[in-house]
């Protein structure tokens, strides 16, 4: 009987689910309330206000995601640690058969709370870095003593059994500690990630955008810690047949608010279905719909633009930033014109 390893059986797993529209993952936001107060966030509030999703409703959401097939729910806040029912929801979401993902700060970790998770066999911890010292990461959390907190958080993480990967956002206040972060991370023995993107806030505030790299900075960045390799990176010219949202969104994926809103994903937060007065098979239903009718208008430049192989900018990006799907965002244009300049330095065929 052919084996395969983990890695392929999900690329599988997810292309199949592409094809048939069948829900693979969904990204749970447990709470907005967290312990910190980062610069760069998306979360609009930073608070747990009483409307949030009681411990009944979340389980019985759970239900229904088992019920509709889904393999992965990825739970994140906010900081998910700081809901007193965690135990709990960890312990059904286990017991439903569920891949549970948790996305958290680190900050709150303690030996029990990894018990914890070891218990309910979560397959994948993601920790968030935000500096490799004390003043770069609280001028990134605006909490003092989180730093220590977090170090205490990865040395009892270290030498466990859960899969942990640490990802740091880089921002305009720690690209400097790109690789100390890195070293930081992997003498903990963990795998070390960044990312680029900093997205507005879920309300439409658009403040985090001040902490976002200038293209020309996050195209230096990639060069240097992965060279030649970026040239992999580049897309096949898109076809005239690609849908509108080509992205997993409302295909095999979803995300579900605090507030119980189910919507094509954390950073598209539409069409906001209301679970306290329907189902998750209906919710999905209504995603889809929203994906397939959704149509470009006249602002919409991606068919005829020459950079198009090279740009980062989704759908979800400009309706976040300005309200219309179709925008052309000048960031994401003059960072794909920056991938482009770089990617023809690096291409093997240039005269030497």
């Amino acid at each position: 009987m052919k084996q395969l390893d983990a890695e392929t059986y999900f690329a599988a797993v997810s292309s199949k689910a592409l094809q048939t529209r069948q829900a693979q993952g969904v990204m749970f936001e447990l709470t907005y309330g967290c312990n910190l107060r980062c610069v760069h966030c998306y979360n609009p509030t930073h608070r747990a206000l009483p409307h949030e999703l009681t411990t009944a409703e979340v389980c019985s959401l759970i239900d229904q995601i088992a019920d509709l097939g889904v393999m992965t729910v990825s739970f994140s806040g906010g900081e998910p640690s700081v809901r007193p029912d965690m135990a709990e929801i960890l312990r059904h979401t286990h017991r439903r058969g569920l891949m549970i993902h948790l996305l958290t700060n680190a900050t709150r970790m303690t030996p029990s709370f990894v018990d914890l998770l070891e218990e309910t066999g979560v397959s994948q911890l993601l920790v968030s870095i935000y500096g490799a010292t004390a003043g770069i990461y609280e001028r990134m959390t605006e909490t003092a003593g989180s730093f220590a907190h977090f170090l205490r958080g990865l040395t009892c993480l270290t030498g466990r059994t859960i899969p942990v990967i640490v990802r740091m956002p880089v921002t305009t206040i720690n690209v400097e500690e790109v690789d100390a972060c890195q070293h930081l991370v992997e003498t903990h023995g963990f795998k070390f990630q960044y990312c680029l993107e900093i997205e507005p806030r879920v309300d439409g505030n658009n403040s985090p955008l001040t902490y976002r790299l200038d293209p020309r900075q996050k195209v230096a960045l990639d060069s240097r810690k992965f060279g030649e390799r970026m040239s992999a990176w580049v897309q096949e010219p898109c076809s005239t047949e690609e849908p509108f949202i080509s992205c997993s969104c409302g295909k095999s994926r979803f995300a579900i608010t605090p507030y119980g809103e189910m919507n094509l994903c954390v950073s598209f937060p539409i069409p906001k279905y209301n679970l306290r007065t329907g189902t998750i098979r209906e919710g999905w239903e209504i995603l889809k719909r929203t994906v397939d009718d959704a149509q470009p208008n006249d602002h919409d430049q991606c068919p005829t633009c020459d950079v198009r192989r090279f740009c980062r900018q989704g759908r979800a990006d400009a309706w976040l930033e300005t309200g219309d799907m179709s925008r052309c965002l000048p960031h994401f244009k003059e960072w794909a014109q920056s991938l482009e300049a770089t990617h023809a330095l690096l291409d093997p065929r240039r005269p030497r």
